[in-house]
């Protein structure tokens, strides 16, 4: 997942296979060899689930005996839940040594008999069939990607979903507005009788950007990439160890990928796009330089030609003459611009500028200083600026607090539940949102029976703060009013934040109020890059920052398991989601069974009680959130009011991540034309809510 900083972003002990499977001397060569890896790989995986089944019976035994030892009815309760936890861990993993390979190539006559095709055509269309192709969409960024790999180190960064996650086409989809699933690279899929194997049919038709054709085995290719230790990328290759048990290639046409268990949604679970080989023949031991600036011919409508990737200045996608999907349903209304220019401007303020002067055709106006102000301007008035309120039903974004629990003083449980406590969120909201915005209760929000309704913020409380401040030994004030333990050491937090005015403002506000509760603030403003590595790094403090997540379900484990906090030696681990160093037994069990989980009742169960231990920890201090998005763009810019959708599907965070929108360049004539003329327009300002699920807003409300 990325962050956004955004990110809705996706293995060991035997001395050859570790990170990866591959001998050190094999990474020696300028060619990919995935010939000779997989059956490395495929023996590794067979010898780290033996050494996983030998743990699991290990500490099932230690468990056992705690229990019989065990008096109190509280503790034998969580013991027999561990014990259950680790029977289901057992079985998962022996029933995939019972599977055999990891990778295995077949015939086309040995694909099972009697399968049941679906293919997603009972699903609405997306968009509006009066959408146009051509013309140029112009946005902007505030700071320069720091690569344009899909993976490896830094590729996580906030411009990876405009190159990759939001325009890349998988083996399936997500239908934006009804949550079905949907054709992508596959034109059909079934599920085998296992209940955990899906099986592919590609579309023939399916191609990379560059022309070349999609094959079975590109998928397997998606996973050596990652996997192979020519990269450093451990979420990746944590996650395709656990989470994918099979991949089998039924001659030209057929892709089978099995799950360790049955999932909701299977097939969307088991979906990836392909990877070109290719594009990776050169795939190697300097992958990270070799690639740092090329683009991958992807499945998607847009690609970056050479000549448009500006660094420092901007970056252009132009969208592919003959893409594969263009005329198939769920796509053809879609991605209509030809050219989407995306220039930094560092500067937002300046942003703004160009985007009033018709330099940017889009500008997000939900900040109330834009809403209620900067956006009351001729342009508007005019009605060559047209406003737009959007209510969606995406998960809230987690803009908030991160606490890195391995740097003193916030290695203290009672420091972190006192900044809970000190930090004004309630002030920030009144003053910067200008009470538009609301408080984040905890972790996730807009998950429907995934959120714990149990669960609430901790409001801003002096005295509570003091209390917990007293309780780590803080008990004396120096003459500023900080309080200092004994020893003299004052409670100091750095806290680090992209340093935006908005942002400042709203960290301002923090600090001065955490001031009356004893605890100073040290502002660390930065450029958002640096804060970006800074945060993968673990070297911060305490950040602001969120997360990109997705539907339909939360996630937990990059972000709270003891493996994504610290490696085996106990140190550190660089690159991982766990900005929070967070270790906990109980979650990371939890984190596990959510990841395995078969059925929605499970993953509720297992969800409301990790957003407890979260809310406990006092690792996260959440923010705030808002339930629409507000949008500024130029009349040239249209959206669909059809009988399909209605201005955005609602399962998108940001309008323009949608790609419905398009260019009308008669629009563009007329108004640029009207600019110089002294023409006006009648003036836009509308709400678009089919989707809202929420209370009126104050504006409506008369207010």
């Amino acid at each position: 997942m990325a962050l956004v900083t955004f990110s809705f972003l996706f293995p060991f002990s035997l001395q050859v296979f570790f990170f990866g499977c591959q001998a050190p001397e094999e990474n020696l060569g300028q060619e990919a060899d995935f010939e000779q890896w997989y059956p490395q790989y495929n023996r590794y995986v067979r010898n780290w689930l033996n050494k996983q089944v030998e743990d699991i019976m290990k500490e099932t035994k230690k468990l056992e005996e705690k229990y019989s030892k065990a008096k109190d009815d509280a503790l034998k309760n969580k013991l027999q839940s561990s014990l259950d936890d680790q029977e289901k861990l057992l079985k998962r993993m022996q029933s995939r040594l019972e599977m055999g390979d990891y990778f295995q190539f077949k015939g086309k006559d040995e694909l099972p008999v009697g399968l049941s095709w679906e293919d997603g055509s009972e699903q609405p269309e997306i968009g509006d069939p009066a959408a146009r192709k051509g013309g140029a969409f112009r946005y902007f960024i505030s700071s320069f990607p720091p690569t344009i790999r899909p993976f490896g180190p830094n590729a996580n960064n906030s411009f990876r979903g405009e190159l990759y996650d939001n325009v890349e086409i998988s083996l399936v989809e997500l239908h934006p507005e009804t949550g079905r699933i949907i054709p992508g690279v596959a034109k059909e899929w079934a599920v085998g009788k296992d209940g955990r194997t899906v099986f592919f049919r590609l579309d023939p038709e399916a191609k990379y950007n560059d022309g070349v054709s999609v094959k079975p085995v590109d998928f397997m290719w998606w996973v050596y990439i990652r996997a192979s230790d020519n990269v450093v990328a451990p979420w990746f290759k944590q996650y395709i160890r656990e989470q994918f048990a099979q991949f089998s290639v039924y001659g030209e046409e057929f892709i089978a990928i099995s799950l360790p268990e049955p999932k909701p949604k299977l097939p969307y679970f088991a979906s990836l796009p392909p990877s070109a080989p290719h594009f990776y023949k050169q795939y190697g031991p300097d992958y990270k330089e070799r690639y740092q600036w090329r683009v991958p011919p992807t499945t998607a409508a847009y690609t970056v030609k050479p000549e448009d990737l500006v660094k420092g200045v901007s970056i252009t996608l132009s969208r592919v003459e003959d893409w594969w999907a263009a005329d198939k349903k769920f796509y053809r209304y879609r991605y209509n611009a030809d050219r989407i220019r995306y220039t930094v401007v560092r500067d937002r303020s300046k942003a703004w500028e160009l985007f009033r002067a018709g330099e940017i055709d889009y500008f997000p106006i939900t900040l109330p200083e834009y809403w209620y102000e900067k956006s009351e301007m001729p342009p508007v008035f005019d009605g060559f600026v047209e406003r737009y309120t959007w209510y969606n039903q995406f998960p809230r974004i987690p803009w908030s607090l991160y606490l890195n629990s391995a740097k003193s003083p916030l290695d203290d449980h009672d420091v972190r539940l006192g900044i809970g406590h000190a930090t004004n969120w309630q002030k920030v909201i009144d003053v910067v949102f200008r009470g538009d915005a609301s408080r984040l209760p905890g972790w996730t929000k807009g998950y429907g029976r995934f959120d714990n309704p149990d669960i609430t913020a901790r409001p801003f409380s002096i005295g509570k703060a003091r209390e917990y401040f007293a309780k780590a030994g803080y008990v004396k004030e120096d003459e500023n009013g900080i309080l200092m333990k004994e020893n003299g050491e004052r409670l100091e937090v750095a806290l680090t934040f992209s340093n935006i005015p908005v942002r400042a403002k709203m960290m301002g506000i923090l600090k001065e109020e955490a001031l009356k509760a004893g605890l100073k603030f040290i502002l660390d403003g930065l450029d958002h890059t640096v804060v970006y590595k800074k945060e993968m790094q673990k070297n911060h403090q305490a950040v602001f920052s969120a997360w990109g997540f997705q539907p339909p379900y939360p996630r937990y484990y990059e972000y709270f398991h003891s493996s994504n906090a610290y490696d085996d030696k106990g140190n550190l681990k660089h690159n991982t989601n766990n900005v929070f160093s967070f270790a906990d037994e109980r979650m990371d069990q939890l984190a596990v069974a959510f990841r395995n989980a078969r059925t929605e009742d499970e993953l509720e169960e297992y969800a409301h009680e990790m957003q407890r231990i979260i809310h406990d920890s006092g690792v996260y201090v959440p923010g705030y959130m808002t339930e629409f998005s507000r949008v500024g763009c130029w009349r040239w810019v249209r959206w669909p009011d059809s009988k399909f959708t209605e201005f955005c599907p609602p399962r998108t965070y940001v309008p323009f991540e949608s790609y419905v929108y398009w260019i009308d360049e008669g629009i563009k004539k007329e108004t640029e034309e009207a600019r110089r003329s002294g023409k006006k327009f009648p003036e836009v300002q509308a709400v678009k809510q089919r989707y809202r699920i929420a209370s009126k807003t104050k504006e409506e409300a008369g207010e």
